[in-house]
């Protein structure tokens, strides 16, 4: 028995040797992250350490870098908050394109001071890329929308916008055309949120500012407290003062929720459907110097002032089951406006 137990610590000792140090860095960068600015200190009951431990253990059997982002983002899988990810290079280029990250709050020479440290690889999000000396691969996927498309109808003097998620920025460019091309002859709008997964913050507080401006959020994260989260822009007119009907339901969770709900306090938007998903982590952004991107739930997204959206959701004004007449009560409503 004593020598089957030397025998695996050996081997286990010799996986470990053979790690590529660049992988390593990742990974303790990656680990790190969540230790150090997930907003849940308890890590929703998961042992961090222990998830770490195991992880490493499985470093040896990586081969390259997309099978290292992939270990990564089963190991912050593992937190359950349905929010926190690690996206490879390719990933973040097609799910992150023209977004901003933060760059990492400390230092490599922190997390392993006797590795070689691999040069910066560049950042298609970060604004000071340099030159890599241990490039991620290319993405080898064909190039295709990572998300619908956004939708736009004329229909009896309404505008009808869809919009299906809050990260790609096409989505609020396609907004802001349609109050230019139609805001004179429009009645008003319906915006169409649902099964909306949400996305980032920034893009919500940039929908908002095109129908109000002010400070509706505050985002209750770890350490710090509370920190009131304006619209952008936070000052001047909003785009459009036409009246405005939301659509949610059950499926709309995370920035999606926070949008919807703070256009219905602050008496900006009639709120039709059901009760979205009250899912309402707030994911702050990290870049990594190869491009890979972690998404760290470090927040939780809530109105200015009263409880948080989380655990129970935004309420519509009006229930309405049926999503066939969900839409045509909205025409109703915004008709019936003097």
């Amino acid at each position: 028995m004593r020598r089957w137990v030397i025998g695996l610590f050996v081997l286990s000792n010799l996986a470990l040797a053979q790690v590529n140090p660049a992988f390593s860095l990742r990974f303790e960068q990656a680990w790190r992250l969540v230790k150090e600015r997930h907003y849940d200190t308890g890590f929703g009951g998961v042992n961090w350490e222990a998830v770490g431990d195991t992880y490493r253990l499985r470093l040896g059997a990586v081969q390259d870098w997309e099978g290292l982002y992939r270990l990564l983002d089963e190991m912050y899988g593992e937190l359950k908050d349905d929010h926190s990810r690690v996206l490879s290079p390719s990933e973040a280029r097609r799910y992150l394109s023209g977004g901003q990250c933060l760059a990492l709050p400390f230092k490599d020479q922190d997390l392993l001071p006797s590795a070689t440290q691999p040069s910066p690889a560049p950042n298609p999000l970060s604004p000071s890329p340099t030159k890599p000396a241990n490039p991620a691969p290319a993405p080898t996927e064909a190039s295709r929308p990572a998300y619908e498309a956004p939708q736009v109808r004329f229909t009896d003097g309404v505008v009808i916008f869809r919009l299906s998620n809050l990260v790609d920025a096409a989505g609020l460019s396609a907004l802001q055309e349609a109050i230019r091309r139609y805001d004179a002859k429009a009645k008003g709008y319906v915006l169409d949120l649902r099964g909306n997964p949400g996305g980032l913050v920034l893009r919500m507080a940039e929908v908002a500012g095109v129908f109000m401006r002010g400070v509706p959020w505050r985002i209750v994260s770890r350490g710090i407290g509370a920190i009131p989260f304006p619209t952008t822009p936070f000052l001047g007119r909003p785009q459009t003062q036409k009246p405005l009907v939301v659509l949610i339901d059950g499926n709309v969770h995370s920035a999606a929720e926070g949008l919807a709900g703070a256009l219905k306090n602050a008496g900006r938007a009639y709120l039709i459907g059901t009760r979205s998903a009250g899912n309402t982590e707030a994911l702050t952004p990290y870049c990594f110097p190869d491009g890979g991107v972690a998404l760290v739930a470090n927040g939780v997204l809530a109105p200015f002032s009263g409880p948080t959206w989380e655990g129970r959701g935004v309420e519509p004004d009006l229930v309405e089951e049926n999503p066939r007449e969900q839409l045509e009560a909205a025409l109703r409503y915004i008709l019936s406006q003097r």
